[in-house]
């Protein structure tokens, strides 16, 4: 982390979002975690400069999340930029909260990727962040588009309890492949079970499948 790449994050321009809608969350964190991603930002820069390559050929989405248990609960902060949704299913498996909005476009190509140095400019960008206290939570879920897309089909699906109690039933084998994920910790063969259940044919869907899940 270079003073310069220092003084070009100090100087972007947040807005007045992150103080006025995430009050409760200490201003040393949002800067923290936006140093990281801009520093994930400058890495690209720096590799595709340095081997004469365009920054958009390195265009990715980024998703994150952090999670902290407490005495009386979890806290978790994300991140994201792209397509990817990050979501956590409660307790009692009955409600869903969305942890970011996603860069979907009316046409193909219309998402944005942590390569694009506008994303860092714009008012948005606190906004990418999302904070959320819960006392308990059955699955923290982080997917690419290649899950999303056959699995979820349309954007709104995702604020959906239904939909995600029919994915969790799907992980669970009820699909065509009768390829069950069984989630719990004692697991020996979960990776394989994962690898497998990814292995799912969608038709027209064949984008690059990321898949975590803590439970």
């Amino acid at each position: 982390w270079s003073s310069e790449t220092e003084k070009d994050f100090t100087n972007l321009n947040f807005g007045n979002y992150v103080f006025k809608v995430r009050a409760k969350i200490n201003k040393s964190i949002y800067n923290n975690l936006g140093k990281a991603v801009f520093k994930a930002h400058k890495k690209l820069e720096e590799f595709a400069a340095s081997n004469a390559l365009a920054l958009k050929d390195l265009n990715t989405t980024l998703i994150f999340t952090l999670i902290k248990k407490y005495p009386d609960g979890y806290t978790f902060l994300s991140f994201g930029v792209g397509d990817c949704p990050i979501a956590i299913v409660d307790k009692d498996k009955t409600e869903v909260v969305l942890m970011n909005w996603l860069d979907v476009g009316d046409f193909g190509g219309g998402t944005r990727f942590i390569t694009m140095p506008e994303i860092f400019k714009s008012d948005k960008f606190a906004s990418r962040f999302g904070f959320r206290v819960m006392k308990d939570f059955s699955y923290l879920v982080l997917m690419s588009d290649g899950i999303y897309d056959p699995k979820f089909v349309v954007e709104n699906a995702l604020a959906d309890i239904n939909k995600w109690q029919q994915f969790l039933e799907d992980l669970g084998g009820k699909n065509e492949d009768k390829v069950a994920v069984v989630l719990q910790k004692n697991n020996p063969e979960i990776v394989n079970e994962f690898s497998r259940w990814m292995d799912f044919w969608s038709p027209g869907n064949h984008d690059d499948r990321t898949l975590a899940i803590v439970f």
